[in-house]
């Protein structure tokens, strides 16, 4: 015998309690009790009938009689205690056996409370009451450790927990699921410039279209689960697709994904637009840990990243590869600037008519204890991104100041002219700067207009503004600016009016097409010409053939360098070339004993005297 239930959705603020007793006498005196409070009641005639009915109900509290035929109330307790999913629902036994033993069992057991029978009406109810208020109290509790305050989603405790329960089933049936890992690109702006509260609303927002954006029926097996959306923290997201079939299914939520975030956010009159990159996981029975799984999408997602944002990727094990080889790399760049692993070697500028050498650029080099030598390309890029830039960038000015400073005290004709310093955008806008720069030309006795600090258009375009100001201080002081690698990234001529420099050098790309053909002549030729009656002055970087040194010269630049002339030298060895190379003028053109010398901010190159 049974009565009918109620739906087994619950409105908010109500109670669900479901009476397990053999009488139904009880199940109508508690009915009756209970009329006046908030709760939804369900009924069981017996043990067995009450343990399916606490699994498909759910209930808040259970009205537990001691005294049943087949199952008593304490084996029903026992059985309710070893399930995972009912263990924590509330008991109150009901009993009409006083003994302390049975009471004393039943705490052991786990019982939240007793009444005696027969039940007084006022006490039962309080006593229910006091049950349900702590109970809806836990469950907040537990709703608060298992969900995003922002979003309502799952939270990452919850989510770890999905994701284990997933990797620990596919290791025991070789089936499969899918982690996406969503990431709002330079979501940063929104907070910077409308603030953390607009900031708040867009991922609010941004949580509701990703949980729109999926279906129940997506890509999930009979015995699987609809999607589990989670929020890591930020604006970084994760879902879950359990039991999927095929990678190509992933890919299609992916794209449904990226194109429902990417629709316009309508916001107090406000259009805003997001991109969101996605590292994709297919799990299988490969992983153990959650850890794992979000490791792999979190290195996922950064590739999307680096392929330009507002794309998804497919995790694979050369992206963790690569992952591993920055860590450790990262890690072998602190501990270089800890143990001075670094070096510099000089490249000199020459002028292209004479041969005289104006300057040497200092490069920096590092030899690591394991690898050899680390190539500038890998390192530096690395260095700049986690921030090791600023005490190697400083490093470098100091080394090549004083190495600087010790030649022009050994041996002033065997010395540079000048020497130039490549300094990263992260100085450009450190604070301080100029006059960081200021101490080190004072305690190594450099003159200020003997040093050129080179810098690229990309790095002044980041942050124009602190830029500017920071290389018009560097220029007070006295120092050259040169423009690097003019010729790639967001070269414009257009521009270059804007930006304070003293000498254009263009990149080896330009002068590697010259030998090419007239339309890439004529576009060296045009950016000469362009500064030919300014005081800038321009060098050209990477000559490495005589024909490029012929028709650069032709063209009218007046410095070059590169393997033609010399590969980047060890400290030693600068004094020697350049004595070799006025040896070598002097004895081809006696008359030749002057070269072309920066005068101010402008190079000035005297006649020569032809031979």
């Amino acid at each position: 015998m049974s009565w009918p239930t109620h739906s087994s959705e619950l409105p908010a603020g109500r109670g669900r309690i479901l009476i397990i007793d053999d009488a139904p006498d009880i199940h109508k005196i508690i009915s009756a009790f209970l009329q006046p409070l908030d709760v939804e009641l369900a009924h069981a005639f017996g043990g067995q009938e009450g343990l399916k009915m606490a699994a498909r109900f759910k209930p808040s509290l259970i009205l537990l009689d001691y005294m049943m035929p087949e199952y008593d109330g304490i084996q029903v307790l026992e059985a309710l205690k070893s399930n995972v999913d009912l263990r924590d629902i509330p008991v109150i036994m009901i009993t009409a056996d006083e003994q302390r033993s049975l009471m004393s069992m039943a705490f052991d057991k786990g019982v939240s409370d007793y009444v005696n029978k027969p039940l007084q009406k006022h006490e039962f109810r309080a006593r229910v009451q006091s049950v349900l208020r702590n109970q809806a109290l836990v469950e907040e509790l537990r709703r608060e450790s298992q969900f995003d305050s922002l979003t309502g989603l799952l939270n990452r405790t919850s989510l770890v927990s999905h994701l284990q329960r997933a990797a620990d089933r596919c290791r025991c049936d070789q089936g499969m699921f899918a982690v996406m890992f969503v990431d709002f690109d330079q979501f940063k702006l929104i907070n910077d410039s409308l603030g953390h509260v607009m900031g708040d609303r867009v991922l609010h927002l941004a949580s509701r279209r990703l949980r729109q954006s999926l279906r129940k029926t997506d890509i999930v097996s009979e015995s699987g689960s609809a999607p589990v959306v989670a929020r890591l923290g930020g604006d970084e997201f994760v879902v879950m697709l359990d039991s999927i079939s095929s990678k190509e299914d992933v890919d299609a939520v992916a794209e449904r994904v990226l194109a429902r975030l990417l629709e316009p956010y309508e916001l107090d009159h406000r259009t805003l637009y997001l991109n969101a990159s996605i590292g994709v996981v297919i799990g299988d029975s490969q992983y153990e840990s959650a850890d794992d799984i979000l490791r792999d999408a979190d290195i996922a997602m950064y590739a999307a990243k680096e392929s330009g944002r507002g794309c998804y990727r497919t995790f694979d094990v050369r992206m963790r590869d690569r992952a591993q080889n920055r860590w450790l790399l990262d890690r072998d760049l602190r501990r270089a600037v800890e143990e001075k692993q670094f070096f510099l070697q000089y490249q000199p500028v020459v002028d292209l008519q004479s041969g005289a050498v104006e300057s040497v650029e200092a490069l920096i080099r590092w030899k690591h204890p394991e690898r050899g030598f680390v190539s500038p390309a890998e390192f530096i890029p690395m260095a700049e991104e986690s921030g090791i830039i600023h005490p190697i960038g400083q490093w470098v000015v100091e080394e090549a100041c004083r190495q600087f400073s010790e030649w022009r005290q050994v041996d002033a004709n065997a010395a540079p002219k000048r020497i130039n310093i490549n300094i990263a955008r992260q100085q450009i806008v450190q604070p301080g700067f100029p006059d960081f720069i200021r101490a080190v030309l004072m305690g190594t006795d450099t003159p200020a207009s003997r040093v050129v600090f080179e810098v690229t258009e990309s790095q002044i375009m980041d942050d124009l503004d602190t830029s500017l100001k920071t290389l018009n201080e560097i220029r007070g002081i006295g120092s050259l600016i040169a423009l690097d690698d003019f010729g790639t990234g967001h070269s414009s001529l257009a521009c270059l009016h804007q930006l304070p420099f003293d000498v254009l050098k263009l990149d080896r790309s330009l002068i590697s097409t010259i030998e090419e053909g007239r339309y890439f002549r004529n576009l060296v030729g045009l950016i000469v010409n362009l500064f030919d009656d300014t005081e800038i002055s321009v060098v050209a970087e990477g000559i490495e053939t005589q024909e490029q040194h012929d028709i650069l010269l032709s063209l009218g630049c007046t410095f070059g360098q590169g393997y033609l002339f010399a590969r980047p030298l060890n400290a030693e060895d600068v004094p020697g070339y350049i004595f070799e190379r006025k040896r070598q003028r002097q004895s081809l053109c006696p008359q030749a004993n002057v070269s072309p010398t920066f005068t101010g901010s402008t190079i000035q190159v005297p006649n020569q005297p032809s031979c």
